[in-house]
């Protein structure tokens, strides 16, 4: 039985999963078997991952119709024989010491989840968090409110776990789906340990699903948020605050979506947003947990919604927000979503 089970889920990524593989592959720690799961490929994915399969024994290939990454990471989960689990993107690579670093971490201080950092490589730009040196150990509720804060990252990849943790859970939907995972392992998990190191290269490609074009799918961001409340309500009162200032912010993120899309699209869906964030007034306006620029985003948006659109847009497009390449709208498209005369 190998120590460790990496999964990752592949579909039509044959320019970028050759990469992924190898830089697993290489990795110092030896004892794992890489459960490859194509999920309906139309390109050359299965074909690569197949050589590799062949040339490597530790590389298993698990082929089955397309149902999105959610159902080819529990097709893992379920194949996996490791007593530790984790998981790649297909189009990510990792650096060589990744997995050393997070078991070593896990069985020294006999935690549930051993963390590290991400790097996120834009076509343009590198966002990295500073690296610190040392080891922190949090029990339940500390993890999981400094998750729901977003300093443990929202990435189901650059984590391992425990198998019967891992196994415990499913993955769900095609928008926060990892963020909906992880919240119900940190609700179940007794420790957590972190190494502040940047051992995992995200690469944000122009066609991948957090950045491409809106569409309804991105209402399920705030139905996640939402359930992530009533769970920790009912299982970990303590960090409810962490949690609704993550629903918060998951609307608001929306809400702009909508703002730039145009809203008259999809009248429910805007209504929905703006009457949680209007029942969110005196937290969002008195909480020390929401962040200040969604603070200020809440109370000009309350003012002026029109004012409030034109100089989000503005602000985008001079930062090169990925928030206008998902919508593309031009300021008099913008004054007719709004109502502007």
């Amino acid at each position: 039985m190998p120590t460790l089970s990496v999964i990752v889920p592949v579909y039509n990524k044959e320019q970028y999963i050759a990469a992924c593989i190898q830089s697993i592959l290489d990795q110092t720690f030896t004892d794992f078997e890489l459960i490859l799961v194509n999920d309906g490929s139309k390109d050359d994915s299965a074909a690569i991952c197949q050589r590799f399969a062949e040339t490597d024994k530790r590389v298993k290939l698990i082929n089955k119709p397309n149902g999105g990454v959610s159902t080819a990471r529990n097709r893992g989960l379920n194949e996996a024989l490791g007593e530790y689990i984790g998981f790649i993107d297909s189009d990510d690579t990792i650096d060589p010491d990744m997995y050393e670093l997070l078991l070593r971490n896990i069985k020294t201080y006999n935690a549930d989840v051993s963390v590290c950092r991400l790097r996120t490589i834009f076509p343009n730009k590198v966002v990295a968090p500073q690296e610190t040196p040392g080891i922190e150990k949090y029990d339940r509720e500390h993890a999981l409110s400094l998750f729901l804060k977003g300093e443990l990252d929202m990435s189901a990849n650059t984590k391992v776990y425990k198998a019967a943790l891992a196994k415990s859970v499913e993955f769900a939907g095609r928008m926060y789906e990892d963020i909906l995972y992880l919240s119900q392992i940190f609700l179940k998990a007794q420790n957590t340990v972190l190494e502040n190191a940047i051992k995992y290269n995200y690469l944000v490609r122009d066609n991948s699903v957090s950045v491409g074009q809106f569409s309804p799918r991105y209402f399920e961001t705030t139905a996640v948020s939402a359930s992530i409340v009533n769970r920790v309500q009912e299982q970990a009162v303590n960090c409810l605050p962490e949690a609704q200032a993550f629903d918060v912010m998951a609307n608001i993120s929306l809400l702009n979506l909508l703002l730039l899309s145009g809203k008259d699209a999809y009248p429910e869906q805007y209504n929905r947003v703006t009457h949680t964030l209007k029942h969110y007034s005196y937290f969002i306006n008195k909480d020390g947990h929401v962040r200040r620029k969604h603070k200020y985003a809440y109370r000009m948006f309350t003012a002026s919604p029109w004012l409030y659109t034109h100089i989000m847009y503005l602000y985008s497009v001079l930062t090169g927000a990925e928030i206008t390449k998902r919508t593309q709208k031009q300021p008099s498209t913008i004054d007719a979503a709004t109502g502007a005369q």
